[in-house]
């Protein structure tokens, strides 16, 4: 991964030093220059870090063209990518640098192998196959189609369909066209990022309890994206296939997890299923289907079979908010009713600090934080801006919070000098708005959704994975983001997350 050539056209355009840059991915001179030689290649999280400092994206630092411009790229031997290496078929793809592409074309070798043992296949899409070597037998639903050797065939793939080779093996290539790319149905600039840097970890396995088809079908387009490796889908097999006919599309990517329990004890059983998965290492994030938020987060959080880890639970919602140049981090929307409990200003240091994970997972590597209320002077009749006031007064060393703050200088650089506070390290800066209650947090998400039409996701932190806890009124997009943006947490803390929790 080369990219030293790219750095420097956006730190000009940005105005930003190598000093800051070296400060960002925490090198010595040594791997900096080696960066810019293209001998350093960064991880995901570097990635999204300098994506943020340069208010770019993935693809203008890799391949030196932001999303919003036309494209010609040439690919050599050397870069194709292989997705799939297994002796029944190798996959190569044949333009892995051209990011948010509609069309994946690859080269495909085929082994010979009994016809009983290939699986079906469907999916969205149109698909191209030219044989450039041996004989391929395709069938599409029930009819039987042979191609031999300069042999083309184009299809509807949301039919079913299978492949095998009828001479020892088969190489071809093969284009599948996606209208539906997530990269480009997706508006904007800060959420194409969450996409292209889930797409570059490895995938990731998730487990749902009690899958219906709105949560299968958002765990299908992340499938499609290569974001999703394995889904384990936890419940009684025969209720899944009945609720999800027609959105089961993948079955190499499933593997069902039977639960045995009737009646009311099923979605306890299911969920504690589904938690023991996380804890045996299977799974890098848990996704609540048909079952009661209050029976999964209560397996979630039990004392000796859980994955809490002692934080209160917390919602993060990520907005991709029209206007504002940066990701918009707001908690919590969803889940604890009041941001101190009693007259305890310390208990509000979890939802805090879940937040700043939320953010470092996405690249922001000093995460600003305003803790919004009607004032910003404390006062009596207002008691949560004096709990605020004494959270920001404590030790944050990966952090600024500031409290209170008003939602106008929280955000708006221009009512800051107004005010005569220009000193404020958060003022007009704010990534995360934290909320002194739901009632507060679940207006102020429905206004940027619904009346600005913010892109959103949503991140359920204080576990030792992620959690994914969406509402039955969440399009596929946003749940699809929400899977996106766990991947980045989940991959997060297994890296970064778990030697800051060492440090600690």
């Amino acid at each position: 991964m080369s990219m030293g050539r790219y750095l420097k056209r956006y730190m000009a355009r940005e105005g930003i030093g190598d000093g800051e840059i070296r400060e960002t991915l925490g090198i010595d001179a040594a791997r900096y220059e080696a960066l810019h030689k293209g001998t350093l290649s960064l991880g995901v999280s570097d990635l999204l870090k300098l994506a943020t400092l340069l208010k770019t994206d993935i693809p203008a630092l890799l391949y030196g063209k932001e999303y919003r411009e036309r494209r010609a790229i040439k690919t050599s031997v050397a870069e194709r990518r292989v997705v799939r290496h297994n002796r029944v078929l190798d996959y190569e793809s044949l333009a892995p640098r051209y990011v948010g592409r509609r069309m994946e074309p690859f080269l495909v070798t085929v082994y010979r192998r009994d016809d009983a043992e290939v699986e079906s296949s469907c999916h969205d899409g149109e698909e191209f196959l030219f044989i450039t070597e041996g004989v391929l037998k395709v069938v599409v639903e029930t009819e039987v189609y042979i191609l031999e050797t300069g042999d083309s065939f184009y299809f509807d793939s949301s039919l079913s369909h299978w492949i095998n080779a009828v001479t020892d093996k088969v190489v071809m290539v093969a284009s599948i066209y996606k209208e539906a790319s997530m990269v480009h149905q997706t508006r904007g600039r800060r959420m194409k990022a969450i996409i292209e840097g889930a797409r570059l970890l490895p995938p990731r396995n998730i487990v749902v309890v009690s899958p219906d088809r709105a949560a299968l079908s958002a765990i299908n387009i992340a499938i499609d994206e290569e974001i999703i490796h394995k889904a384990f889908l936890v419940g009684k097999r025969a209720w899944i296939e009945a609720q999800c006919d027609g959105e089961l599309r993948f079955p190499a990517f499933y593997e069902y997890v039977e639960v045995a329990a009737e009646g009311d004890a099923f979605e306890l059983a299911a969920s504690r299923a589904g938690v023991a998965m996380i804890r045996q290492g299977r799974g890098h994030m848990i996704m609540k289907g048909k079952v009661n938020t209050g029976s999964y987060l209560k397996a979630i959080l039990h004392r000796e079979e859980g994955i809490g880890t002692g934080r209160r639970l917390s919602l993060v919602g990520i907005f991709d908010v029209p206007g504002v140049d940066r990701l918009l981090l707001l908690t919590d929307p969803g889940i604890n009713p009041e941001l101190f409990v009693g007259a305890d200003a310390a208990s509000g240091v979890d939802i805090v600090r879940n937040a700043i994970d939320v953010a470092k997972s996405l690249g922001v590597v000093r995460p600003k934080v305003a803790l919004l209320d009607a004032n910003e002077v404390p006062t009596d009749s207002i008691p949560t801006t004096r709990f605020e006031r004494i959270l920001s007064e404590m030790t944050w060393e990966d952090a600024d919070v500031v409290g209170p703050l008003s939602y106008d200088l929280a955000l708006y650089e221009k009512f800051v000098s107004v005010k005569g506070i220009p000193a404020n390290p958060v003022a007009g800066k704010a990534d995360i708005l934290v909320v002194p209650s739901i009632a507060t947090g679940n207006i102020l998400y429905k206004s940027w959704a619904m009346t600005l039409g913010a892109e959103v996701a949503n991140v359920v932190l204080g576990a030792s994975a992620s959690i994914i806890l969406t509402s039955r009124s969440d399009s596929d997009t946003v749940k699809f983001l929400t899977i996106c943006a766990s991947a980045l947490y989940s991959h997060w803390l297994e890296g970064e997350g778990k030697r800051g929790a060492l440090r600690t």
